[in-house]
Parts: structure tokens; C-alpha cells; sequence
């Protein structure tokens, strides 16, 4: 006979839930296991950054305060402190710690961490990613019976409550700070000292003539300006710009001494008003050379590299418009460029002085031409032949010479740095004027040179700038030239009658503004005797010469302007001294 089997898929159906039912429940015990490990480890590495904080902060404490250790009242002013007994460090969280606390009644309440508000040790954080979980740190300095006397044992337990659980989470870190010594400095004001080494520092600049154009209103009939109005009507150009080139030297020196020189050559480029839009440049080379004495570190400047050279050239650069043109023809240039700490750079610097310098001279005439009416009209002409010198020098074992500066030495030497600039015949505003006025253009400036030299030391705490200004202004006085001298306290403004001139259907008139500053110099000396804390430093400009000349150009009885300011560049020098502090 068959056996009854009736209600036996049941049962095994049954079975299966219940094994399926305890595998699941096993894997979600691992799961939820899994979730809560990982909130600790996350907790765990967020209160270990926070101790890390806390503990560099402690770190960075002056050593005058540190050693002074908890304010007296620091259990009070944190609201008890539950790893202290008596004047004892006894953390609950690791019972190997029995240290005596360092306690002052002179402490000063803003040191925090340390010393906080009230002299209290504690400060507390919110977990970033969980509001309800706050880790509170507090700091402790302490003499362990394991260290030399004068080193101060420095722990920061950071503790925090897990899931709102009874028991306390705790990290420990703990340093060794140690008293300061063999350097210079003042430990009330920092944690560490410094080399004991004087500071110098000085740099030299050469800028080169310049002629910056730009849109101009045309008088009260003409259209008004904004920023944005072309240079001249059919371009987007703003503003165009042709140099002369740069030179220039910089020098730095305490526990080692670096020097570099540069040099930029001549160039031309236009701008508009859209930021986005790339400048259209020509020429502008730059070129650079660096020594240093710093023998030990990695990526120094060698000792005696070779002298860098080269020669810049361009091309013109045309902005062509509907009815007007303008043309920018930079020169050329020649740079040589020294820098070394064995050789002597110029006359004046003996062999074995630390030393840069930059030697930039143009060969050719600079041109900015604007052509109306099919006739070109001079806007700025820069006649070739002008040069630009920069010398830097750290003067330490020998001194230098009347024409580079430094010629007394005392303590850790003398820094120097000076600046000789010509510049060939620059005149402004040429054309075919009615009546032949104005031949020679609207102003001019020939002759020109100027120089300054700076320096300081022990020796030129106070010892003032040398500068010098040369050259012959002419500008046209509506029936001949006047012409005037310059010096170095020049200062004055003048400006020119216009003149005009009628070709192709077109008219165009001009006028031109005579601008010169004087040289100065200005001198910082806090504290002229020592030369401490913020040092001594002079800071020498040679003072400008500019001119500004405005062309209005007539067409079809509408009037567009551009102006051109040409500028004689000028010669600028640095030098600066603070005394090596007290050891």
C-alpha cells in the first residue's frame, strides 16, 4: 500500500523559510556590525585629526608661554577636569600616566589651547558630518620623571560619546618640547629661533621708454569715450603699447646670498576691451640669470653660471581702421646678463663679492606712425642708441668702489644696488602742419640720462640715495622752440599751442603736454641705530619725464582722437638692512 505523503511540500516549505529566515538574520547582524564599526573607525579618525590639530597648535605656542604650563585656575574655568588629581595628570583613559603638571599663577589667558578664556584648557568641536557627536580636547603640560629637566612632556586627550553612549571615547597624543637654544630671537614671541644671520636685500630696475595710446575724446563735438572705444575707428583695439624693453637686478642675503638678472626686449601689443580675448604682442623676449652661494641646497642657482645673452627684434604691429591707421615699430635691443658669486660683474666690484647685473642697449629707432588722409603723421619717435645698466652687489670680505657704492665695511657688509639709464631723442607730435609749424615735432627730450644708487649695511644705516638727471626739453611756443635743462628736482607742466594740417579730405590737429616729476627718494628707519625688527631700507626713483600728445582726425565731419603718452621710462633702486637678532 502507497503511504499517506499528503502535507509533506508544506513542511519543506516551512523549512526552507526558516533556514532562509536565519541566513538573513545572520547576514543583517553582519550588516548592521559592519555600519556601526565603520561610524566608530570614522569617529575614531575625525577625533585623532582633532587631537592633531590641537597638539600642533600647542606646538606653536612661544616657548615663554609654555614653559609657564596650566593656568592655576584652569580645572575651574573649564568646568572640572576628570584626568587630574591634585596637581597630578592621572588619565582614567591609560592609567601608565602619572605626571606632575606644570601650573602658574602668571599664565595669560590668551594663549588657547592652553590657556584660554578664563585660563581654561578645554575646547570643543562639532563632528562636521554628526551635529550630536562633539569631541572636547584638553591640554596638559607636565615634567616626566623619563626626560631631562628642561623638556616639557605635552599631551592632548580628546574624548567624544559614541551614539549617545554612557561610556567616553579617548585619543592620547602626546610630544616633547624642548627650550630653544643656539639661535637668535625672542622666545616670548616665538616657539622657535632663528639663524643668527643679518638680512639684506635690494633689488635695481630699468624701465624703458614707453608710448601707451589710447582712444581720446574729440572735443564737445565728438563722440564721448568710454574704455571700451577703439583706439581708432574699425578696430577693437583699446590699447596699444610699445616698449623699449626692461633690465633689472635682484639680490637676497642672510645665511646665503642669491642674486638674479633679467632683461625684456622691446616689443608692441594691443589689448581690447573683452578680457577674454588674447593680446596680440610682438617681440617682448624675455631673458634671466641667477647665482647663489647656497651650495647645500637642493635646486640652487649655480655658483658662477655663464653670462646669458641674446638680441630682440619684432615686428611692426598694424591696427588698420576705416579711414585711419596706426603703425607700432618696436627696436631692437641687445641684453647681457651676469651673475655670480666669484667673478667680479662691473668696475668697482672686486672678485668674489656676490653680484648681478643687466646690461640692455638699443640699436635701432622705435616708431609709432598714425596715417589719415593717406599721409603719415609721426605720433612718437624713439631714436636708437640708448641703454639701461642695473648692478646689484653683496659686498661681504672687500669693499667696493665711489660708482657701485659699499666702500665702508663693517659687521656682516654692505648691500648695493644702482641704476644709469640714456635714452636717445625722443620727440612727439611730427606732420606736415600748416604754415610749417612745429618742424620739429610738437616736444621733444634729447640728451637724457639718469642714475640712482642705494645701499645699506651696518655701516649706511641712513646713507641717502645718489641720483642724478639729465637732458633738453623743446616744445613748440606757436612761432619757435623754448627749450629747458633737467635735473633731478625738475617739476613742471607744459603745454603746447596746436597745430593743424588739411590732406585728402581729412583735417588733423594736435597738441601735446610737456609732464616731469622730480627724483625722490624715500628712506625707512624705525630704528636708525640698531636696525632691528623691521630694519632700515631706502627705496630711490629718478622721477619721469612724459609726452602726452592728442591727434584729432576729421573725416566725413566726424571727429575720432587717440593720445599717445610717451614716457622717458625711469630708474628705480632698493636696498634694505635688519640686523641680526640677539642671540
Amino acid at each position: 500500500m502507497r503511504s499517506d505523503e499528503s502535507g509533506f511540500t508544506l513542511v519543506e516549505l516551512l523549512v526552507a523559510m526558516m533556514v532562509i529566515s536565519a541566513v538573513l538574520f545572520s547576514l543583517m547582524a553582519v550588516q548592521t556590525s559592519a555600519l556601526v564599526t565603520n561610524a566608530q573607525t570614522r569617529q575614531r579618525t575625525q577625533g585623532t585629526a582633532v587631537a592633531n590639530e590641537v597638539m600642533e597648535q600647542i606646538r606653536a605656542l612661544p616657548w615663554a608661554s609654555l614653559s609657564k604650563g596650566m593656568h592655576s585656575a584652569f580645572a575651574s574655568a573649564a568646568g572640572g577636569d576628570p584626568n587630574v588629581t591634585g596637581t597630578q595628570l592621572r588619565p582614567p583613559a591609560d592609567a601608565s600616566i602619572d605626571e606632575p603638571l606644570v601650573i602658574s599663577t602668571d599664565q595669560t589667558t590668551d594663549r588657547a589651547p592652553l590657556s584660554g578664556a578664563g585660563g581654561s584648557n578645554k575646547t570643543v568641536e562639532p563632528d562636521p558630518s554628526i551635529p550630536s557627536v562633539t569631541y572636547t580636547s584638553r591640554v596638559y603640560v607636565t615634567r616626566s620623571a623619563q626626560t631631562a629637566a628642561n623638556v616639557l612632556t605635552l599631551t592632548v586627550i580628546t574624548s567624544w560619546r559614541a551614539n549617545q553612549s554612557a561610556t567616553p571615547k579617548h585619543v592620547i597624543l602626546r610630544s616633547q618640547a624642548f627650550a630653544p637654544t643656539g639661535g637668535c630671537g625672542d622666545s616670548s614671541n616665538q616657539p622657535y629661533l632663528g639663524a643668527c644671520q643679518a638680512l639684506l636685500s635690494g633689488d635695481a630696475g630699468a624701465t624703458g621708454p614707453t608710448v601707451t595710446v589710447t582712444a581720446a575724446g574729440a572735443g564737445p563735438s565728438g563722440p564721448a569715450t568710454t574704455p571700451t572705444t577703439p583706439l581708432i575707428p574699425g578696430t577693437d583695439a583699446t590699447v596699444a603699447t610699445l616698449s623699449l624693453g626692461n633690465a633689472g637686478v635682484g639680490v637676497t642675503s642672510q645665511q646665503a646670498t642669491a642674486v638674479e638678472a633679467t632683461a625684456v626686449h622691446g616689443g608692441a601689443q594691443s589689448i581690447t576691451a573683452d578680457a577674454d580675448v588674447e593680446a596680440i604682442a610682438t617681440g617682448g623676449g624675455r631673458l634671466t640669470n641667477a647665482a647663489s652661494n647656497d651650495f647645500g641646497s637642493a635646486g640652487a642657482a649655480p655658483a658662477n653660471p655663464p653670462d646669458v645673452t641674446g638680441v630682440g627684434s619684432a615686428t611692426p604691429l598694424d591696427l588698420a581702421g576705416t579711414s585711419t591707421s596706426l603703425r607700432l615699430a618696436p627696436a631692437s635691443s641687445t641684453a647681457s646678463l651676469k651673475a655670480t658669486t666669484t667673478v667680479s660683474c662691473a668696475s668697482g666690484i672686486p672678485a668674489g663679492q656676490v653680484c648681478a647685473g643687466s646690461d640692455l642697449t638699443s640699436s635701432g629707432a622705435a616708431s609709432v606712425v598714425l596715417t589719415a588722409g593717406g599721409t603719415p603723421f609721426t605720433v612718437a619717435n624713439l631714436a636708437g642708441g640708448g641703454s639701461a645698466k642695473t648692478i646689484g652687489a653683496r659686498f661681504t670680505s672687500a669693499a667696493g668702489s665711489t660708482a657701485v657704492g659699499c666702500v665702508t665695511l663693517s659687521g656682516p657688509g654692505c648691500l648695493a644696488t644702482s641704476v644709469a639709464r640714456t635714452v636717445g631723442t625722443t620727440s612727439v607730435g611730427s606732420g606736415s602742419w600748416t604754415g610749417a609749424a612745429a618742424p620739429s615735432g610738437l616736444a621733444s627730450v634729447s640728451s637724457y640720462t639718469d642714475a640712482t644708487r642705494v645701499e645699506r649695511g651696518p655701516s649706511q644705516k641712513t646713507t641717502t640715495a645718489v641720483t642724478s638727471r639729465t637732458g633738453t626739453v623743446s616744445y613748440w611756443n606757436g612761432s619757435g622752440y623754448t627749450s629747458f635743462t633737467l635735473d633731478r628736482l625738475t617739476s613742471t607742466t607744459v603745454v603746447t599751442p596746436a597745430v593743424t594740417a588739411t590732406v585728402g579730405g581729412v583735417t588733423v590737429s594736435a597738441t601735446a603736454t610737456v609732464t616731469v616729476t622730480p627724483a625722490m627718494a624715500i628712506a625707512s628707519n624705525p630704528d636708525p641705530v640698531g636696525c632691528s625688527a623691521e630694519g632700515c631700507s631706502i627705496t630711490s626713483d629718478t622721477g619721469s619725464v612724459t609726452l602726452t600728445v592728442t591727434y584729432v582726425v576729421t573725416s566725413g565731419g566726424v571727429p575720432s582722437a587717440v593720445t599717445a603718452a610717451a614716457s622717458m621710462g625711469s630708474g628705480r633702486a632698493s636696498a634694505g638692512f635688519k640686523a641680526a637678532p640677539n642671540a
